[in-house]
């Protein structure tokens, strides 16, 4: 992982929204992030939902609280998702419908990679859907291959710190839209 670059701000710059990707390319890099309050953690997630092209598979990691399901509800809301996104934490996994099939998956609650594939995790993997893994750095190392990690730290009582790992031209249009 490169070097952390300092950390920016998090508000979206207003206007039209820059246009989807069709993939994800370039090198792995790293994105410092830090958010003040919930909307700026929100509007960092719209950004990132904004973004992403069917296929991608995201990795949300941090302790309790740190804000994972909330990031996931703006990236949802980024994928124009207009249901309720809630924590899977009890059920395991939700679906979405929004510009792609959306499956939310928490793996907080799971103990096995076994467990991890009878929730369908892996199936819903194919290429088209858009999947959301909360948890996923509980699974072993190259059992997830995510395109985009966003790992949280809770700085204060409503700021966070983000890392976003991911391929420099997604991280290049993520940033291109935070002024």
């Amino acid at each position: 992982m490169s070097p952390k670059p300092a950390r920016r701000g998090t508000r979206i710059r207003s206007g039209a929204a820059p246009p989807r990707l069709e993939s994800i390319e370039g090198e792995r890099r790293s994105l410092a992030l830090s958010s003040e309050s919930p909307d700026s953690t929100l509007a960092i997630g719209r950004g990132i939902g904004s973004l992403v092209p069917g296929g991608t598979v995201l990795s949300l990691e941090g302790g309790l609280g740190a804000g994972k399901t909330l990031i996931a509800k703006g990236i949802c809301a980024g994928l124009g998702v207009a249901d309720e996104v809630v924590s899977p934490s009890f059920v395991l996994a939700e679906e979405y419908a929004g510009v792609f099939p959306v499956f939310h998956f928490d793996l907080y609650r799971l103990e096995s990679v076994d467990e991890v594939a009878r929730v369908g995790l892996f199936d819903a993997i194919d290429g088209r859907n858009v999947v959301i893994v909360e948890w996923g750095d509980r699974l072993p190392a190259g059992s997830l291959d995510a395109d985009v990690r966003i790992v949280m730290e809770i700085t204060g009582d409503r700021s966070r710190a983000m890392t976003i790992e991911g391929r420099s031209g997604f991280l290049e249009a993520l940033e291109g839209s935070i002024p």
